[in-house]
């Protein structure tokens, strides 16, 4: 269409050129010849006075976009078409324009004209659309295609069990070592999948004497390595050591921070429980070491459970619970340590629930937020574009009572052009909209249900 127009241009231009130059050089021949004869000068033609009186030569007028979205929108109407549909001075100024423009239009001169004076003003909101990214992100970017689930929380359990000479000592229920191992391996096995357990343990060799004070105060080491849970394997490392000697609790929990140096991120909970029937014996600040533990990268949780300790013993181990970030609770039988780590037990399935229901709500707003900018984006166009169109038309009889259309012809081509100018708008933010939320959808259902998968395998066991 714009080389037809340029085509018309350059043949209009052509004619006004034989017109002006080769058919006035021929006349002047002519009449020159006749006055010579007859010894006067001809007198001008009711054509010639059409041609001279009262308009101005006509303008080339800059072509107008029409299937070019990217195009459009940057074309900008001198006139607000807002404006121009409220303030009838307004409307009267831009008629006035048209009233000077050249007569003889064809339809696309006639678009051209009218979009230079009333095109809307759509870029900003056509930019504010194509900057919305329909990609759902949860704690870690997700690649438009390539949708990846992040890394489901995992769960880090370091138990630090407390062997020393005391723990042979009885409690309702029997010997404290005895329970204490066997409340350990319960709590253990009913880990959820994806967990990872590490059991420490010291002050296992030598005895309570002064003489094996030293050799005792540096046992301490891990007898089940960080990983899955496995009955079998967790079991034989229970039955190797049995209380002994002195308490080098500070010395565990520094061990500890060696033992989950690796375990750092976002998606990584360490939590400790030290399991012991008193404080430290060994020279160690244990309330240092946890401070140090938590404040590290590892952001581990030192938990104290007292089993059987005495009021003395009691306001030093939550001194060092509470600076490791953590809880101190005192137990003093079978039953009450196994309700304490039942109660753990069910801390974690609560956890679990707020995980999924946080990133669940997270991906719902989110996928809202997406939704509904679009949307005012796309709806602010529409009827910018349509008021414009509306403009358009209206100016169409005006064009008309101005005769300013060449022909019939003309004019039902201009409304065209308009209708299919609104028309290339609305569908190519229409097509954007459906493609960009078919991606927004499609991530959010395949996350949702991840989410779910997640939540009901890591909550199942602690809601029996």
């Amino acid at each position: 269409m714009g080389e037809g127009m340029r085509m018309k241009r350059k043949t209009w231009a052509f004619i006004l050129l034989f017109v002006l130059l080769g058919g006035t050089a021929a006349g002047c021949s002519q009449n020159q010849k006749a006055s010579d004869a007859e010894g006067s000068s001809p007198e001008p033609t009711e054509e010639t006075n059409q041609e001279t009186e009262g308009q101005e030569p006509k303008k080339d007028i800059p072509e107008a976009a029409l299937n070019n979205v990217e195009e459009i929108v940057k074309e900008k109407g001198k006139y607000d078409a807002e404006k121009l549909g409220k303030d009838e001075q307004y409307m009267k100024e831009l008629l006035e324009e048209i009233e000077k423009a050249p007569d003889n239009l064809t339809g696309e001169e006639a678009y051209s004209l009218v979009v230079s004076l009333a095109a809307a003003d759509i870029e900003k909101e056509a930019e504010g659309f194509e900057k919305v990214d329909p990609i759902i992100t949860i704690d870690s970017s997700t690649p438009e295609d390539e949708i990846e689930i992040p890394e489901q929380e995992k769960v880090n359990v370091a138990i630090l069990l407390d062997a020393s000479g005391s723990m042979a000592g009885e409690v309702s229920g029997g010997q404290k070592m005895k329970l204490a191992k066997q409340a350990i391996q319960n709590y253990a096995q009913d880990l959820p999948d994806g967990s990872n357990i590490m059991l420490r343990v010291y002050g296992h060799k030598g005895t309570g004497s002064d003489a094996d004070k030293e050799m005792s105060c540096k046992s301490n080491e891990v007898v089940y390595d960080l990983g899955a849970y496995d009955e079998t394997g967790f079991s034989k490392s229970l039955e190797q050591f049995d209380p002994a000697g002195w308490t080098p609790l500070a010395g565990a929990i520094e061990a500890a921070k060696t033992d989950l140096e690796d375990q750092k991120g976002e998606n990584i909970k360490n939590v400790i429980y030290v399991v012991s029937d008193g404080v430290e014996t060994c020279d160690g600040d244990p309330v240092s070491a946890a401070k140090s533990l938590n404040e590290s990268d590892i952001q581990a949780e030192v938990n104290i459970i007292g089993f059987d300790v005495d009021n003395e013993g009691q306001v030093k181990l939550k001194e060092v619970a509470e600076a490791g970030g953590g809880q101190y609770k005192s137990v003093y039988s079978e039953s009450e340590l196994n309700s304490y780590l039942k109660e753990e037990y069910r801390r974690l399935y609560w956890e679990w629930l707020a995980w999924g229901n946080d990133r669940y709500f997270d991906i719902l707003g989110q996928s809202n937020d997406i939704y509904f900018e679009m949307l005012g984006y796309k709806n602010d166009i529409y009827f910018k574009s349509l008021g414009a169109k509306n403009i358009m038309s209206n100016l169409r009889y005006k064009l008309k009572e101005m005769d300013k259309f060449k022909d019939d012809e003309a004019e039902d081509e201009y409304r065209e052009l308009i209708k299919i100018r609104h028309e290339t708008v609305d569908e190519y933010f229409d097509h954007e909209a459906e493609r960009k939320n078919k991606i927004r959808k499609d991530m959010r259902d395949k996350l949702e249900k991840k989410v779910k998968e997640l939540k009901e395998k890591n909550t199942e066991k602690y809601s029996s």
